[in-house]
């Protein structure tokens, strides 16, 4: 099963809207959710800090940035 990463940080808004929107595709599609907390690790604070909400396909080491919609989501992940 196919991995996609959703990176989040704790309050972030945009991110709990994001996470609403891709969580029902992620798994119609079959993919496997991994919620990434950002300010867990520093690596991954500085990588994605400014961009957050942020989903990566794990297969394709493809990543798609917010503002992204329903419509967006799925054809990024088919």
């Amino acid at each position: 099963m196919p991995i996609v990463r959703f990176y989040t940080t704790v309050g972030c808004r945009l991110c709990d809207e994001a996470l609403d929107l891709a969580k029902p595709i992620i798994h119609r599609l079959k993919f496997r959710l991994q919620v990434i907390e950002i300010m867990d690790n520093p690596k991954t604070e500085t990588a994605y800090g400014e961009r957050i909400p942020v989903l990566h396909r794990m297969d394709q080491d493809a990543v798609l940035e917010w503002p992204f919609s329903a419509a967006a989501i799925y054809r990024f992940l088919v």
